[in-house]
């Protein structure tokens, strides 16, 4: 969003105006001035901090540019200045919601004076409004926010992310820990757990509460088919994502193997974001079509016809993915628009996610609980004989994000 909105020749006489400030302080007026005085002047006024800051202020017919000490410009329109002053009268600091409307605000708002000054710009706005705004507070509104670094990963992981105890977990180094590794790598584990339903969804709650969904809000399968869904089977299932019917398919997927007296039933992990780079890298043409072609996902039972349209890759607005949508069993028989590209993108996908190196293969042992970021990690397991229950719960991404926001891991 930072962009050099100054012509060559608004910016000579901003360069003008500056160097004559810095030879003699006094010798250059700056006072209000109407938009039409200020398109006089090259449509811009300037002014530098006056306590000592090496920042300075540009403000144009239609918005105002900080320069900062690194040449870095930031850009702010002056709607969006005078909608979220944050004075007591436009904003309401116990319940954080702006008291001013988009309505309220002229269509033709703009500064009739401001001053800088100890980082703090100052307005006067031609409704008569004051405002003030920290340039910290300011700078963070202006970029998009800050998270942990996703770790693209093949094969076993189990050295590189994070273990906590349910005592751990208690504490806010236990759950920032944990959350840093779901951030990072998709996968966190917590160690130490009762091996009962109960405990398990208390060890959840540390994170958010359990989704409510037609299995339930905590749930139970093993091999009994209580639900029409090959997870309550003994077969083996490739990796896949859960939930993909869902509008908004689950956040977190949490698994804990109560009860294990079996052989086989091993749990498979994959980066789904690396196997997505890993087509990125090779086929643009593909990848776009993992992006941009819908495909339609369902889930059938007695008194549920749940379905979701929807791409299987997903990006936020600055570019990076966002979202993997990625089950081979969910799919319904609907037929996407580009079939042939889309079935050729999706082979190639499927390919990036079976390769025996990309894959993580572990034992759930009662007392263990796996947590999975399930917009990002597929999961499976081996096929198993003998008795093997697995208790769980989903969490709402929204839940896992604010969680990271209030423990200072996203800004």
């Amino acid at each position: 969003m930072f962009k050099h909105f100054l012509s060559n020749n608004r910016f000579k006489l901003c360069l003008a105006v500056q160097k004559q400030l810095q030879s003699n302080p006094h010798s250059v007026k700056l006072y209000s001035k109407t938009a039409s005085q200020r398109k006089q002047l090259g449509g811009f006024e300037y002014k530098e901090d006056t306590s000592g800051f090496k920042n300075s202020v540009a403000v144009t017919n239609t918005h105002l540019e900080v320069k900062e000490t690194t040449h870095e410009k930031l850009e702010f329109g002056f709607e969006w200045l005078r909608e979220n002053c944050r004075c007591t009268s436009c904003y309401n600091g116990i319940t954080n919601q702006r008291n001013v409307q988009i309505f309220d605000i002229r269509t033709d708002i703009q500064p009739t004076n401001f001053s800088l000054s100890h980082n703090n710009l100052k307005i006067v706005w031609n409704d008569g409004h004051h405002s003030e705004y920290a340039l910290d507070w300011l700078r963070v509104q202006s970029r998009d926010e800050a998270s942990p670094t996703e770790v693209l990963w093949s094969g076993d992981m189990s050295a590189h992310v994070e273990y906590v105890t349910a005592s751990e977990i208690k504490t806010r180094n236990g759950i920032t820990r944990l959350i840093k590794s779901l951030l990072e790598y998709g996968v966190g584990f917590v160690t130490n757990v009762k091996p009962d339903i109960q405990t398990t969804k208390e060890v959840i709650r540390h994170i958010g509460p359990p989704q409510q969904t037609l299995f339930g809000s905590m749930w139970e399968f093993s091999d009994t088919m209580d639900h029409l869904d090959t997870a309550y089977s003994n077969v083996a299932l490739d990796a896949h994502t859960d939930t993909s019917y869902f509008i908004q398919p689950a956040g977190l997927i949490i698994f804990h193997c109560i009860k294990r007296n079996c052989e086989g039933g091993k749990t498979l992990l994959v980066d789904g974001f690396r196997a997505a780079r890993e087509v990125e890298l090779e086929s643009q043409a593909l990848y776009h079509c993992l992006k941009t072609i819908h495909t339609e996902f369902q889930y059938l039972e007695k008194g549920h016809h749940l379905a979701s349209l929807s791409t299987i890759i997903r990006h936020k607005p600055n570019g990076r993915i966002n979202q993997i949508r990625y089950n081979l069993y969910d799919r319904s028989a609907r037929q996407p628009s580009q079939s042939r590209q889309f079935y050729q993108s999706v082979r190639r996908l499927a390919a990036a996610v079976r390769k025996p190196e990309a894959e993580w293969w572990l034992t759930l042992e009662p007392g263990t609980v796996v947590f999975i970021n399930n917009w990002r990690v597929l999961h499976g397991r081996s096929a198993y004989h003998g008795q093997r229950s697995v208790g769980g719960a989903y969490v709402h991404m929204g839940n896992l994000l604010s969680r990271a926001r209030s423990l200072a891991l996203i800004k």
